[in-house]
């Protein structure tokens, strides 16, 4: 059974969303969403995993660099409850700051430029690394 995944890439006003499945362990789709409101944001995420019918949730976690938490993984902890609550998909969260040297090194390699969709690059890049160490 492929697994479908929504990537998640969380910040206070701006979010980053990449979609990807267990069959490719690829994210094909990525986008940012800002918003001003909690309500709208936990909206936009239920909205998008029943469209996608997603089966698991991945928010990437910015671990100090010592692997403690931080103020901004206790809010993401906390928030991801409402979202457990709100859909059926299981929670999981995954280390993100690799994923800032992995941006650079795609910019260098890839030629991407300055890309005007980083949240939902960053998100993509947590999914993806998600997919290739726990799957």
């Amino acid at each position: 059974m492929t697994i479908k995944l929504l990537g998640i890439d969380y910040g206070t006003k701006n979010v980053g969303f990449a979609i990807g499945n267990t069959l490719t362990k690829t994210s094909a789709n990525f986008f940012s969403f800002s918003y001003e409101e909690k309500t709208q944001l936990i909206q936009k995420i239920s909205d998008i995993c029943e469209e996608w019918d997603i089966n698991k949730i991945i928010f990437g976690m910015p671990f100090n660099k010592d692997g403690s938490k931080n103020k901004m993984c206790r809010e993401i902890e906390k928030f991801s409850k409402k979202i457990a609550n709100q859909v059926k998909a299981d929670v999981y969260f995954h280390d993100e700051n690799f994923t800032s040297m992995e941006f650079k090194i795609d910019q260098k390699n890839n030629n991407i430029g300055n890309l005007d969709d980083s949240h939902g690059y960053a998100a993509k890049l947590i999914l993806e690394s998600f997919m290739r160490e726990q799957l």
